[in-house]
C-alpha cells in the first residue's frame, strides 16, 4: 500500500488560494507518495490550480457533516498515513492527534480575538509541528500564507518559490465571447447593500470605468437572484450553465454561472479587477494583475479596529499591482477614490 499524505483543506476559495504555495510545497516534497486533497465543494472547481501526478482529490462540505466525519476518521484508520496537513483550522481535526499517534500531524493554530483558540491549547502538545495565526496580538504579523509555507517547510530551505499562476488554454466560450482589452468587476451583492449602493451603485461604477476602458466584464457570486435576471436584461450576457448568449446593446459583458478555470481565466486576461476584498482579488494576486481591493469595514470600536488590521495583514498580497482602499456610503467619494487606480499606466 502506497504512503499517503493528507491536506485538509475545505473552505472557501479565497482561503484556499494563501494555501496554494504551501500545498504546492508538500507535492514538491512527497513526489514518491499520494497527496490527498480534501476540498469544499465551493472551491473543488480550483483544484486545477495545484493538481499534480501524485495527487486525488476528495470533496467534502465546508461544514462537515457526522457521517463525513466518521468516514474521514475510517480513512486515517485504514489507509497508510505518514502526515496530515490541517491548513484549514476546524477543530474537530486536530483530535484526530490523539487516536493516531503514529502519524505526523502538522497543523494552523488560530489565536481568535477575545480568547477563542482553535485548537483548544492542550490539543496543540499532539501535533508535531504547528504554526499560530495571532489575531489576538495588536502588532503587524506574517501573512498566512508565510506562515503554512513556514508549517510544511520540512527542509528548511528559506525561500522556495513556486509559480503559482498558470497558464490554462481559454475555453472555446470565453475565446467566443471574451473581448481582447477590458477591466473586470465582480459584484458581491451582501456587501453593495450594507454600503447602501445596490445595483444603481453599481451603475455608477460601471459608467465611470467605461471612461476608462470601453469594454467591461461583469461576475457575481454564485447564488441565484434577482440580479441574474436584471443583468441579462441590461448588459450582454452569456450564461455558462444554459450555454445561452443575450446579445444586449451595452459595453458590459455579464458571465453568469461561471467557475474554475473559465472564471480563473477571466481575471488573468483581464487588463485591471475591481472587486470587494476575497475571492476576486486574490485570484488578480495569483496573476499577478493590477487590482483595486475594496476592503470593507464596519469599525464600531477600538476592537473592529484592531480586527480589521489584522485581517487586512493577514491576507494583503505583496506585489506591485495590488492596491487598496475602504469604501464608504458615500459612493461619489469612493468613486473619486477609485480614480487615482484607474488612471495608472493608461
Amino acid at each position: 500500500m502506497k504512503e499517503k499524505i493528507i491536506i485538509f483543506k475545505n473552505d472557501s476559495v479565497g482561503d484556499l488560494v494563501h494555501s496554494i504555495a504551501a500545498i504546492k510545497n508538500i507535492i514538491f516534497q512527497n513526489q514518491d507518495k499520494e497527496i490527498v486533497i480534501f476540498l469544499s465543494k465551493i472551491n473543488e472547481g480550483f483544484y486545477f490550480l495545484f493538481k499534480s501526478n501524485n495527487s486525488k482529490l476528495k470533496i467534502l462540505n465546508y461544514h462537515l457533516t457526522i457521517i463525513e466525519k466518521i468516514k474521514i476518521f475510517v480513512y486515517l484508520f485504514t489507509h497508510k498515513i505518514k502526515n496530515v496537513y490541517i491548513l484549514s483550522p476546524k477543530n474537530f481535526y486536530f483530535y484526530f492527534s490523539l487516536f493516531f499517534s503514529k502519524i505526523k500531524f502538522f497543523g494552523l493554530c488560530v489565536n481568535g480575538v477575545k480568547g477563542n483558540k482553535r485548537p483548544y491549547l492542550f490539543l496543540r502538545k499532539f501535533l508535531f509541528k504547528f504554526v499560530i495565526n495571532d489575531r489576538e496580538t495588536t502588532k503587524k504579523r506574517k501573512p498566512t500564507q508565510l506562515l503554512q509555507l513556514e508549517l510544511v517547510n520540512t527542509n528548511k530551505v528559506d525561500n522556495i518559490n513556486f509559480k503559482l499562476g498558470l497558464d490554462i488554454l481559454m475555453s472555446d466560450k470565453l475565446k467566443k465571447y471574451l473581448p481582447n482589452d477590458y477591466l473586470f468587476i465582480h459584484y458581491k451583492k451582501i456587501f453593495f447593500e450594507e454600503l447602501g449602493w445596490g445595483i444603481n451603485g453599481l451603475e455608477s461604477i460601471l459608467i465611470e470605468l467605461e471612461r476608462y476602458n470601453l469594454n467591461i466584464v461583469l461576475t457575481k457570486d454564485i447564488e441565484t437572484d434577482q440580479n441574474n435576471i436584471i443583468f441579462r436584461s441590461k448588459y450582454k450576457t452569456y450564461d455558462f450553465e444554459t450555454n445561452k448568449f443575450y446579445n444586449n446593446a451595452s459595453n458590459v459583458l455579464f458571465l453568469d454561472n461561471i467557475r474554475g478555470e473559465d472564471l480563473y481565466n477571466v481575471v488573468k486576461y483581464s487588463k485591471k479587477v475591481i472587486a470587494i476584498h476575497g475571492m476576486m482579488t486574490n485570484l488578480a494576486y495569483l496573476c499577478k494583475k493590477p487590482v483595486l481591493d475594496l476592503f470593507h469595514c464596519v469599525i464600531k470600536n477600538k476592537d473592529d479596529y484592531h480586527e480589521y488590521k489584522n485581517a487586512f495583514h493577514e491576507f494583503k498580497p505583496n506585489y506591485p499591482g495590488y492596491d487598496f482602499i475602504i469604501p464608504r456610503k458615500n459612493l461619489k467619494k469612493t468613486i473619486k477614490k477609485m480614480k487615482f487606480f484607474l488612471i495608472k499606466n493608461i
